[in-house]
């Protein structure tokens, strides 16, 4: 993956101006169109780490695992059981079939949030911890089916 570097000559070190890094060359050239700067342009190639790759897949598997929780769940409220959590209880109680838009927005909030943490291993935790209801739910299934 690369991005695109601008250094306007005619500024110095530390100015706002100074330096411009864009996404794609598309819009590289659409702003050298525009501006006509003076300066030197060069693409760079972005090194994630073999970090990114793990923390995008943690990440990745919370909506995965939000979304079995989602499943198991319908499948205990159509076995005729109830909602043990008492946030998602009462979601179902205020938004009926539709209880599924908090409990997905809970979900991307957390996704949110761990994007942002720098700790794999903290990351990682919290992962397990949200599956823990699944395999709740797949114990509650099993023993009812």
């Amino acid at each position: 993956m690369k991005v695109w570097i601008y250094t306007d000559t005619s500024k110095s070190v530390g100015d706002p101006q100074h330096v411009k890094v864009f996404a794609t060359g598309e819009a590289a050239q659409s702003w050298f169109k525009q501006n006509a700067p003076d300066g030197v342009a060069f693409a760079s190639e972005i090194i994630l780490g073999p970090g990114y790759l793990a923390k995008t897949l943690l990440v990745l598997s919370v909506l995965f695992i939000g979304l079995a929780d989602l499943f198991t769940t319908n499948t205990i409220l159509n076995l005729g059981l109830g909602e043990l959590n008492p946030f998602m209880h009462l979601a179902q109680a205020w938004f009926g079939v539709w209880w599924l838009i908090p409990k997905l927005g809970l979900t991307y909030i957390l996704m949110w949030l761990l994007w942002r943490s720098s700790n794999l291993y903290n990351i990682a935790l919290i992962v397990a911890l949200c599956s823990t209801p699944v395999i709740n739910n797949l114990i509650i299934i099993a023993s009812k089916g």
